[in-house]
């Protein structure tokens, strides 16, 4: 069994931001009915006498959880908000947000978000801190299905095996600013500077030292100079569009993104690359207050110079209110494909759903939603990365099983979701979701406060 956590919250005002990731092989029911007890009953306390509200606000929740390789997840996450007289409320001037988590077998993250309306007048502005050790980090190899996938060596305890697994640290500062260019229209400038530790897996029930990881630096597909990892300092600018009527749970509009990221080999930066990124989202009523269908195409893309394998997996974006996005695949990219399953230099994704809320009732004071969101989510890639490589060491090395000759030129994933709507500042998500083909997929089952766009 398997099990990734990771917090989900989006830029959110007014959120209880609490969430967490599940990736499974196993039934897990009980445990997420007690995350959902440990996120809703704090939840409903608070929200008991939701009145408009002055200066700093603060509200804690746990941060719960639990994976049998590292253990015991235990933490917390606090929002502070600032609403200075009242007259905004219920949106914002300051936000803060702190979360922290600690796995009794040697995981952890700290993570500080900070973004504000009002600290530069007519500008947004955006900041992250983040420090992550994933002693558990999935590595599947490069260009998705390309790569084969044998279930028997995926952390099995019995065999002493955990062939596609590596150990990832990073240490990551962004900032960004956003200002009006015209109706809806924003330009956008930022940064961030990542500090990558890459090694071997070394877990107490499996032996390290034999991995897929390990494997790719001993044939030289990863390059020795870059194996333990390294730093960049990315930059990025571009615009955003967004006509939407609310921003947690739109009913209509659109949301687009269309920005540059570049790095440059400079002083301790050793590579050169940049990156294309877009985002468009679109939201259409089609019941009024009862059906939603809402989509969402993105597409990250380098178009020149060359990503170092270990910025492969994060997914490029233009806030940081939580801690990591890795790769495609999991709770906030793909739902239904493994986590970390698609590492390329360029990829395409798209999500598709219905929200549908069949239910509406009112429970301590506060209007309360129940939605339930059939999803269909694909995902293909668009420029490999190292493939030619890949294949010619695959015939050199054919133990090692580094290539297959199978194309999926779309991956394709469909799920059920359902949603605990409170007002319109709190949403409790579950999705269960499951690929078509088992080389890329597996039962995902995601939970967290906001919906995936």
């Amino acid at each position: 069994m398997h099990v990734y956590f990771a917090n989900i919250t989006k830029n959110l005002p007014t959120s209880h931001s609490f969430s967490l990731y599940l990736y499974q092989k196993g039934p897990l029911v009980k445990k997420i009915f007690i995350c959902f007890l440990f996120l809703l009953l704090p939840l409903l306390r608070s929200l008991a006498q939701d009145k408009p509200k002055t200066g700093w606000v603060f509200t804690p929740m746990p941060n719960v959880g639990y994976t049998t390789d590292t253990g015991v997840t235990l933490g917390a996450y606090s929002d502070f908000f600032y609403y200075g007289d009242g007259s905004t409320y219920p949106n914002f001037l300051h936000h803060a947000g702190f979360s922290a988590a600690y796995a009794t077998k040697g995981s952890w993250y700290a993570h500080f978000y900070f973004e504000s309306p009002a600290l530069i007048e007519d500008h947004r502005v955006n900041a992250s801190v983040t420090y992550r050790d994933a002693m558990v980090n999935n590595f599947y190899g490069f260009n998705g299905i390309a790569s084969p996938y044998d279930a028997a060596l995926d952390l099995n305890a019995e065999r002493r095996t955990a062939w596609y697994t590596n150990h990832r640290r990073f240490f990551r500062v962004s900032g960004s600013v956003m200002g009006n260019i015209g109706p809806h229209l924003d330009w956008m400038g930022g940064f961030v500077f990542r500090h990558v530790r890459m090694e071997d897996f070394s877990l107490e029930k499996y032996d390290s030292g034999h991995s897929l990881f390990t494997a790719y630096r001993d044939i030289g597909l990863i390059r020795e100079d870059e194996f333990a990892g390294g730093t960049s300092l990315e930059f990025k600018g571009g615009v955003v569009y967004d006509s939407r009527d609310v921003e947690l749970s739109p009913g209509r509009g659109m949301y687009g993104e269309l920005y540059l990221v570049g790095n440059a080999a400079l002083g301790h930066w050793k590579y050169s690359y940049a990156q294309l990124v877009a985002h468009f989202r679109n939201y259409v009523t089609l019941v009024p207050e009862r059906l939603v269908f809402a989509w969402h195409l993105g597409l990250q893309h380098q178009f020149a110079g060359e990503i170092p394998y270990y910025n492969l997996n994060e997914v490029a974006t233009i806030f940081y209110p939580y801690e990591e996005i890795c790769g495609l695949g999991s709770r906030v990219t793909v739902r239904g494909i493994r986590y970390n399953r698609v590492m390329a230099a360029g990829y395409a994704w798209g999500n598709f759903e219905f929200r549908f809320i069949p239910f509406r009732f009112r429970l301590f004071n506060q209007d309360v939603n129940l939605v339930l969101n059939p999803f269909a989510d694909l995902c293909a890639i668009t420029r490999p990365y190292r493939l030619e490589e890949q294949k010619k060491l695959s015939g050199i090395y054919p133990e090692l099983n580094l290539w297959q000759d199978r194309t999926l030129p779309v991956m394709a994933a469909f799920g059920l979701g359902g949603k605990i709507q409170i007002n319109t500042n709190f949403i409790l998500s579950l999705d269960v979701g499951r690929g078509l083909d088992p080389q890329v997929s597996d039962w995902t089952i995601g939970m967290a406060t906001t919906y995936v766009f």
